[in-house]
């Protein structure tokens, strides 16, 4: 594909008309005859792993995938960028016009349509857009195998494992990180050990309950050698994890008892921020963090001065290295044994639409989503965007553990206010009003406006809020 950032819509439509009425084999000569009718557009077909139906030996194949445009990885171009958005809006009113509304079961942000031969996907992702064409005979395989997950995820409800080792973490005496440090604790907590050969090969250190209504490991990683040891003082180990995965109905109960759980062992989170909905008690030796993330609750604890030292090398010396979090609070609980960080890495400056887009995408979601998590410890952040000298034009919203809300004013417009619930829906919703609404300021880019940002609530302090500005 070409790298041009214009979004043939006519074209696209086309590849979906021939999809429609190919006539599918599902072997691998489909991909060089549609190819033919596709020309130029390039197609990429494989089979679908762990299933006999399409081994190695076989002819079969059961997906095929069509790029329809792509920009390079990364881009800032707003004008890509914009071209991609407003071509994909496009293409997606007209295969609802052709094919009719996309299946209302599948996984938000991927639009599926089920036709006789052929299931359709269309993706947008930041760099491209495609089409994703399966074989009817692995979606129903696929979904099959779904439904066997959603059934033993919905069994993973008893989070007293996870309660149990958290204890034996805080209380364990880490030393040098060294394999001889670690086995008390492993043994405390009387887990099997994976010794399989993977494992073996990293020498990672894993103990794991695995079965159908508990899954859960405690997880030593081996320092790699990129880390440098010896430079920054990480011995044979560099972070310990506690996993355990729970069904999504009770990981609020869950995030909620091993919380106080903390807190009761390790005082008052003097740090708490997202995405994660971490809390963080940074020792002089020891940072322990408890987050909410990808598919249940994790606790971690990693060397503090290995693990920072090396994070600001790799801010002081990477052109393009951000970290991971997008806002943190303080919350005033600072201890003898824990306390704050002295310094906080800056992100690179919003200076396109596109990169306060890829702020914003990730700022407001975690918000929405994790401050009631972290309810009293950070219960409330407002923010807000103004153009100077324009006091009609602005934006600003609040989100909190108990909701959020927006309210837009933009010249020769009525004022848009609206009130969401504290959901990570929500934090998606109001990013969509927000970068569509500061397109409409009239100014040529983000550097053009200002920001505000501030936790109000008692003695909790904004530190770290991720929108490219200098606050």
């Amino acid at each position: 594909m070409s790298e041009s950032p214009v979004f043939d819509v006519a074209e696209a439509m086309r590849v979906a008309r021939e999809v429609e009425r190919f006539e599918w084999s599902w072997s691998a000569g489909d991909v060089e005859q549609l190819q033919s009718l596709l020309a130029p557009i390039e197609l990429r077909g494989s089979k679908w792993h762990g299933s006999e139906l399409y081994s190695e030996t076989s002819n079969k194949i059961a997906v095929v995938m069509v790029d329809i445009a792509r920009i390079p990885l990364h881009s800032v171009d707003d004008a890509e960028r914009d071209a991609l958005r407003t071509g994909s809006a496009a293409l997606r009113t007209e295969l609802i016009e052709a094919w009719g509304e996309p299946d209302p079961s599948i996984v938000e942000g991927v639009l599926v349509w089920v036709l006789p031969q052929v299931v359709v996907e269309l993706h947008r992702d930041t760099d491209r857009v495609h089409f994703r064409l399966i074989s009817p005979d692995a979606h129903r395989s696929s979904e099959t195998a779904l439904r066997a997950w959603q059934e033993r995820d919905e069994q993973r409800t008893d989070f007293a494992p996870f309660l149990a080792v958290l204890p034996h973490i805080v209380n364990a005496h880490v030393g040098s990180w060294s394999r001889s440090d670690l086995d008390p604790l492993f043994e405390a907590v009387g887990w099997p050990i994976d010794i399989s050969e993977r494992r073996l090969f990293r020498e990672d250190l894993v103990a794991e309950l695995n079965g159908d209504a508990v899954r859960a490991s405690l997880h030593a990683s081996q320092t790699e050698d990129y880390m440098d040891p010896d430079r920054w003082g990480f011995g044979k180990y560099w972070r310990l994890t506690l996993r355990q995965s729970l069904w999504w109905r009770v990981r609020p109960e869950a995030y909620a008892a091993a919380l106080r759980l903390c807190v009761e062992l390790l005082g008052p989170p003097p740090v708490v921020g997202g995405p994660g909905a971490e809390a963080i008690w940074r020792g002089a030796n020891v940072t322990y963090t408890l987050s909410n993330s990808g598919n249940g609750l994790s606790f971690t604890a990693t060397p503090t001065e290995a693990v920072e030292g090396l994070e600001y090398w790799e801010w002081k010396w990477g052109d393009d290295w951000n970290p991971e979090e997008s806002w943190r609070v303080t919350t005033g609980a600072d201890g003898v044994r824990f306390g704050t960080r002295d310094w906080w890495v800056p992100e690179r400056r919003a200076e396109t639409w596109a990169m306060l887009d890829d702020y914003i995408a990730k700022l407001f979601p975690s918000l929405a989503h994790d401050l009631p998590f972290l309810a009293p410890y950070a219960t409330a952040v407002v923010w807000g965007f103004r153009v100077p000298e324009e006091p009609e034009t602005f934006i600003r919203g609040w989100f909190a553990d108990e909701g959020a809300g927006l309210e837009i004013h933009l010249p020769g417009a009525e004022p848009f206010e609206r009130s969401y619930p504290p959901v990570m829906e929500s934090g998606r919703r109001i990013a969509a009003e927000t970068t569509a609404a500061l397109r409409k300021f009239g100014v040529a880019s983000p550097t053009d406006l200002e920001m505000m940002a501030a936790a109000p609530q008692g003695t909790q302090k904004l530190d770290t809020f991720r929108l490219g500005f200098t606050r």
